[in-house]
C-alpha cells in the first residue's frame, strides 16, 4: 500500500530540539517504507542535526533570514534564489511531504509544484493547503515527539518506534574529539559539560528561558571541592560568550585547564562530539539539553516558563533529570506557542541551586 511513495520530503524549519523531535517519526516511516528516498528539508544549522542520519537520504536548506536578506538587496535576486529552491523541488518529484511547520506557506508551495499528498497538523487553519491534516490547538497534552508520531498515522502508518532522539557522529567527529581531549589532557578528568544559553527561537527573549549563570558556577565549584577529578566545558554560540565568561570569572579560582570556557569557539558538530564525551550536561531548557539525550548522557535541565512534559527530555529515564521551581502555580506559561510576559519570572528565580547541586551529585555517581 505505501510502497506507490517513492520520493518523500519532510519539513522542519524550527529548532535543533523540534528536529531532533522529529527523528523517531522519520524512523517510523522508514521502518514502513524501507525502499522510500526520503528527504529532509530544515534550517542551516539543524542540517548537522541529520546529517549522518542513516534513515535520511538528502537534506534541503531553507534558511528564512537569507530569503529576506536576497530580497532587500534585490528583487532579481531574491527571485533567482526562489527560483533555484522552488526548482529543486520541482526536480526531485516528491510523492508525499509531511510538513511540521504548522504554517500554510510551504504547503501551498508543495501543492503548486505538484506534491499530490501533503500530510501536516491544522493549526489555526493554517493546513488548508494539507490534503490530510490532524487538528491541534497547541502542544498540550503530550510531547512533541508523540504528536509528531501521529502524524504517520494519517497515512495507515503505526506510528509505534523506538523514540529514543538520532543523532550520529562521523568517525572525523569522534577522532575530533579524542584529539580535543588528549590535547587539553582531559583524559583522567570526569567531564562536566555546562551550557548556560539556549532559547534562540524566542530571539531577544532567550533570556526568559536561562538560569543565572552564576548559580551554574555555584554548582560548579561546589562540586570542584568535592571531587578534584572534575573538569569543565562550557558549551555556546558566539552570541552567549558573555555567560560563559560569566561562569569562567566566577570559577577564577579552579586549577588552569580545569574550566574551558568553548563559548562561540566550536562548531555545532564539534560541540556535538565534545558533548557525547561528558559525563553530565548541566543545561537550560535548548537545543544542546536534546542533543545530550541523544547521545545518552546524563543531563540537569533547568525548566522556567516551559512545560518539560512537552518539550522535555524524552523518553523519560533516571539518566534526565528536571530542575523546575517548588510552588510556582504560574508555570508553565508558555502556551499556544506564546510566552506570558510576566516581569518576575519567578519559576528561574526560585529554583534552588544546592537542589541542584544534590542533583549534580547524584548524576555524576549514576
Amino acid at each position: 500500500m505505501h510502497e506507490k511513495y517513492k520520493k518523500i520530503l519532510i519539513i522542519n524549519t524550527f529548532g535543533i530540539g523540534d528536529v531532533l523531535f522529529a527523528t523517531p517519526m522519520v524512523r517510523a516511516l522508514k521502518r514502513a517504507i524501507p525502499n522510500a528516498h526520503i528527504d529532509f528539508m530544515c534550517n542551516q544549522r539543524c542540517r548537522h542535526i541529520v546529517r549522518n542520519n542513516r534513515n535520511i537520504d538528502d537534506i534541503l536548506v531553507f534558511e528564512k533570514d537569507a530569503f529576506r536578506e536576497a530580497f532587500r538587496e534585490s528583487k532579481i535576486k531574491f527571485v533567482k534564489k526562489m527560483s533555484g529552491f522552488l526548482g529543486t523541488i520541482l526536480r526531485k518529484k516528491y510523492d508525499l511531504a509531511i510538513d511540521l511547520s504548522l504554517g500554510y506557506q510551504i504547503s501551498l508551495l508543495l501543492k503548486l509544484l505538484g506534491v499530490k499528498r501533503r500530510v501536516g497538523f491544522n493549526y489555526r487553519d493554517r493546513g488548508r493547503f494539507l490534503t490530510d491534516k490532524l487538528d491541534i490547538d497547541n502542544f498540550s497534552s503530550k510531547h512533541v515527539i508523540e504528536y509528531y508520531l501521529s502524524i504517520p498515522k494519517l497515512l495507515g502508518i503505526d506510528g509505534t518506534t523506538q523514540k529514543n532522539l538520532e543523532i550520529t557522529l562521523s568517525p572525523q567527529q569522534d577522532q575530533w574529539a579524542d584529539d580535543f581531549v588528549s590535547e587539553n589532557k582531559l583524559e583522567s578528568s570526569v567531564i562536566i559539560g555546562i551550557a548556560p544559553g539556549g532559547g534562540k527561537s524566542w530571539g531577544k527573549y532567550a533570556k526568559f528561558r536561562r538560569w543565572d549563570p552564576l548559580n551554574f558556577a555555584y554548582v560548579a565549584k561546589k562540586l570542584t571541592k568535592e571531587n578534584k577529578d572534575l573538569s569543565f566545558l562550557i558549551f555556546g554560540s558566539r552570541d552567549e560568550k558573555s555567560l560563559g565568561r560569566k561562569i569562567e570569572e566566577a570559577m577564577g579560582g579552579v586549577p588552569s585547564g580545569k574550566c574551558l570556557n568553548l563559548c562561540g569557539k566550536l562548531s555545532l558538530p564539534h560541540s556535538i562530539a565534545l558533548i557525547k564525551k561528558c559525563r553530565l550536561l548541566l543545561c537550560n531548557d535548548g537545543g544542546l539539553l536534546h542533543i545530550a539525550v541523544s547521545q545518552a548522557i546524563n543531563t540537569i535541565s533547568i525548566f522556567g516558563p516551559v512545560d518539560d512534559k512537552i518539550y522535555g527530555p524524552y523518553p523519560p529515564s533516571s539518566k534526565h533529570k528536571v530542575a523546575k521551581a517548588e510552588g510556582v502555580k504560574c508555570r508553565p506559561c508558555y502556551k499556544n506557542f506564546k510566552h506570558k510576559m510576566c516581569g518576575i519570572h519567578d519559576c528561574l528565580i526560585k529554583i534552588d541551586k544546592d537542589k541542584v547541586l544534590k542533583l549534580a551529585k547524584e548524576s555524576i555517581e549514576l
